[in-house]
């Protein structure tokens, strides 16, 4: 007895698809390893190899900017001097002005009372 559903241009594609599923088992396997054992371990040596000449660039950048503060250190700890001496003298004036109005309108205020101790 024959089956009714028996196709045999069904059966070869069925049979051409199980080979080309154990073809891409195989393939990707066949990635996959490559991948692990070559890809992977590779990009990691570079990307170690980017950041290592990167840590040496920052290394040596920062040297370079120690060094040459060192060198501009006096100049700069004389702009800072004179900053300060005058931020220095504008308080000194600034206290004067402020003392001399203090003092002109306390010497006022005495005048008045005198001038109300003695009936003016």
């Amino acid at each position: 007895m024959s089956n009714p559903f028996h196709d045999p241009g069904a059966a070869k594609l069925l049979s051409k698809v199980r080979e080309d599923i154990t073809d891409l088992r195989g393939d990707v396997h066949k990635l996959l390893t490559y991948t692990t054992r070559y890809t992977l371990p590779k990009g990691a040596r570079e990307l170690a190899g980017t950041a290592r000449h990167g840590l040496l660039n920052s290394r040596d950048y920062a040297a370079q900017q120690l060094r040459s503060l060192g060198t501009s250190a006096p100049r700069q700890a004389f702009g800072l001097l004179a900053g300060a001496a005058i931020v220095g003298l504008l308080a000194a004036g600034v206290y004067a002005l402020a003392k001399s109005d203090c003092c002109r309108a306390a010497r006022r205020i005495e005048d008045e009372e005198e001038a109300e101790e003695l009936g003016i």
